[in-house]
């Protein structure tokens, strides 16, 4: 929060940044800012809400703010808000880049004791006092700052000795500030280079206790000058010139270090590959069955259909016209018989490959996305095989041929059959077609084996009719009114395919009336507790329908209602509050109350004329108090025609009137006994000269033995002289309550 002040924000509603001050790390930031409404500079310190009980910094600043001294900064006010609390003071003039120099003169160092142990003798205490509060301005000059705040409200960085007093810490600063060393003890102090003359006794003086004031360190600085001008020190112990102070050497140390974070790449076995599948999948035995086959029919059949062709006996004519003649014998050639085994060997080749395409083809789903072709390609199959084992080796090589093409034309148009399928597929979850989502997402996952997210998609996928089960089972929920129950429902169904647009925008419109009821249910809540006083519950139940829409007005406009209602009955209290004590005639606490009730409600004008109206009854009081506590004021003409006129205020008084008009009775009697002649008898030994004061030449009595003065009610002094005695002084009050006093004035004690 503190980081976001920059120029123009405004703090406290009331000043308005102008820039940051260069403030050391640890301390709370300061700014230069303006004040709203007379324009003027301030210097203000930002401490931050929970630094500490910030009840205390505001008794601490009204006592701040009668502190006046040249050496120490004056304090303005005390200021918080929602960000933080604000120490203002008033800006330093011509305050330089650096602190106070070092090191400092001998004038320098008593004056900031002086000024510190004038703060002292008011009861303005300085715990932990910090170099960096001393800021130099002009030349020689010094202002002390942030003086009688405790530490907390000035920085998070801790002290040796917070507790301390800042006598009791005048080594911790007052050392460095002439040697730029910490201070470390007495025995460090022994062991230093030559400090200024005087400087290590006054530090020894405080860290022994033998001076705990700093009013007792300056008269000791004052000795010290003393002693040094009669030639008992010698060469003065603080004389007004900077020192030469020798600083300790430095030693320099070599350390190695390893950048933290950093890490270290190590080289991982790499990802081996998958194991080797055991056993016969169903594709190899597929082949194999089929390869036994073809070579079962080429081994066992193929040699019968083909013998009667290539293997001919010889034929004998039998007719008997003919036994004469020569036998003929038909044989086929080895070429022809060659050429027809090449031919057979091809084929078979042929359909080896075509069958191992077919089957794989068959793997990739083909009787899912072409099962004409594949019927077609069966028939044209058994056509091929028919025609093989009738010995149309030349016909079945064709056939053969023509089915390799077939099944190798569809294997070509896989990568487009894929993306087709996939497109179709997608297009069906898009439209919830449940049907075709089934079908082309089945197909799509046999063409596409290796594909995870194809193949994640077809199990989501075949949930579809789980998912249309759930659902139908979540609206007979919903019509029976069992919103809660449906909406459980409904994210099962949800959780089995979260891209199935049904299920999705069924729960969604249910969850949607599920939170309006919810949200319905808080606000009625809300509202009845509203209307019961239970504030608390109110605001918890409104604060709950935020929580379900963020976005509704209606929650927000009953928030403001309980404010409203708590602030009326808060406003309320501290008028009745008011009321009693004007009752009462305690006219400090109506005022109280009614200044509370105008804070919390500053648009309400007529609290200001009420404050105005105790005002004016406190002075009432306050006038009818001085008279009534000292009824000899009235001796005076002037006092006595002020009561007259505070008698006939306080007498013609509107309400409130309070205890005033109770007291007019005490009044009037005092009023009319006020010019009321009194007889004062006087006594003495006629040796005596008696004077009565304030009477002029009337009250030179002289050497009397006995007279009477008529008197009016008042305050008289009678002095008594005689030549070698003593002389006495007798003061006497007259009033009526005494109406005949006597006093004996003789001076009887030799001088």
């Amino acid at each position: 929060m503190l980081t976001s002040i920059e120029s123009g924000t405004l703090l406290a509603e009331t000043f308005t940044v102008i820039d940051a001050v260069p403030t050391p790390e640890a301390q709370h930031p300061r700014f230069r800012a303006t004040h709203s409404s007379t324009a003027s500079e301030v210097l203000i310190t930002v401490v931050p809400l929970l630094a500490g009980d910030l009840t205390t910094l505001a008794a601490i600043s009204d006592r701040l703010k009668k502190l006046s001294h040249p050496d120490i900064q004056a304090h303005l006010g005390f200021w918080t808000d929602a960000r933080a609390a604000y120490l203002v003071d008033a800006p330093i003039i011509k305050m330089a880049s650096d602190p106070i120099a070092k090191p400092p003169t001998a004038a320098q160092l008593r004056r900031l004791v002086a000024a510190l142990g004038y703060a002292e003798a008011l009861g303005f205490h300085q715990t932990g006092f910090d170099l960096a509060w001393l800021t130099q301005a002009g030349h020689q000059g010094f202002v002390i700052q942030h003086l009688g705040w405790p530490r907390w409200a000035l920085t998070s960085a801790p002290h040796r000795n917070p507790d301390a007093l800042a006598v009791m810490n005048f080594g911790d600063w007052a050392y460095p500030l002439y040697t730029d060393v910490p201070w470390q003890g007495l025995d460090a102090l022994q062991a230093q280079p030559p400090l200024p003359a005087g400087l290590t006794t006054l530090i020894s003086a405080v860290q022994q206790g033998t001076t705990q004031t700093f009013g007792a360190l300056l008269a000791l600085i004052d000795a010290l000058d003393a002693d040094a001008a009669s030639g008992v020190v010698g060469t003065g112990p603080l004389q007004a010139t900077t020192f030469e102070i020798a600083t300790p050497a430095t030693s320099e140390a070599a350390a190695s270090s390893i950048l933290a974070g950093s890490t270290v790449a190590t080289d991982g076995p790499a990802p081996s590959a998958p194991p080797p599948k055991s056993g016969w999948e169903p594709k190899t035995l597929l082949i194999g069955f089929a390869l036994v086959i073809l070579a079962g029919f080429i081994f066992w059949v193929l040699p019968d259909l083909v013998g009667p062709q290539n293997n001919r006996q010889t034929q004998v004519d039998i007719n008997p016209a003919a036994a004469d003649t020569p036998t003929v014998v038909t044989k086929q050639a080895p070429i022809a018989t060659a050429k027809a085994k090449i031919i057979a060997e091809q084929a078979e080749a042929l359909a080896e490959t075509f069958l191992r395409k077919l089957i794989a083809l068959e793997d990739l789903g083909l009787a899912l996305w072409d099962p004409n072709a594949l019927a077609q390609i069966n028939q044209e199959a058994m056509a091929a095989d028919d025609a093989y084992r009738a010995g149309e080796a030349q016909t079945a090589l064709a056939l053969y041929t023509q089915l390799l093409a077939t099944v190798t034309e569809l294997e070509a148009g896989l990568p487009d059959r894929r993306a087709e399928n996939l497109a179709q597929a997608q297009q069906a979850l898009s439209e919830a077609d449940d049907r075709n989502a089934l079908k082309f997402w089945e197909i799509a996952a046999q063409l596409n084996p290796q594909k995870v997210e194809v193949q994640s998609t077809w199990q989501a996928v075949q949930q579809i009719p789980t998912i249309s089960a759930l659902m139908s089972e979540a609206d007979i929920a919903e019509r029976a009114g069992q919103v809660e129950a449906a909406n459980t429902i409904l994210r099962e169904a949800t959780a089995l395919f979260p891209d199935w647009a049904p299920s999705q925008k069924a729960a969604t419109r249910v969850q949607q009336i599920l939170i309006r009821k919810q949200f319905q249910s808080s606000m009625s809540l809300g509202f009845t507790a509203l209307s019961e006083g239970s504030y608390d519950a109110a605001i918890r139940a409104f604060e709950r329908a935020t929580s379900i829409d963020p976005n509704a007005s209606a929650a927000q406009d009953g928030l403001e209602q309980v404010r409203q209602a708590q602030l009326k009955e808060q406003i309320q209290a501290l008028f009745i509050e008011a009321q009693e004590a004007e009752t009462q005639g305690r006219w400090l606490d109506a005022k109280a109350a009614y200044e509370a009730a105008r804070s919390l409600a500053p648009n309400l004008t007529d609290l200001t004329a009420r404050i105005e109206t105790i005002d004016a009854r406190i002075a009432l009081a306050a006038a009818l108090t001085q008279i009534l506590a000292d009824p000899a004021r009235l001796q005076s003409d002037t006092e006595l025609n002020q009561a007259r006129d505070l008698a006939i205020t306080i007498s013609q008084l509107p309400p409130p009137v309070g205890d005033l008009q109770a007291s007019l009775p005490v009044l009037t009697r005092m009023l009319s006994h006020a010019r009321r002649a009194l007889t004062l008898t006087l006594t003495s030994d006629g040796q005596t000269t008696v004077t009565v004061l304030r009477l002029g030449q009337d009250g030179r009595l002289g050497q009397i033995m006995e007279t009477r003065l008529t008197l009016f009610p008042g305050r008289y002094v009678v002095t008594g002289s005689r030549r070698g005695y003593k002389d006495v002084r007798h003061e006497l009050t007259l009033s009526s309550d005494t109406p005949n006093p006597t006093l004996t004035v003789v001076c009887d004690e030799p001088i």
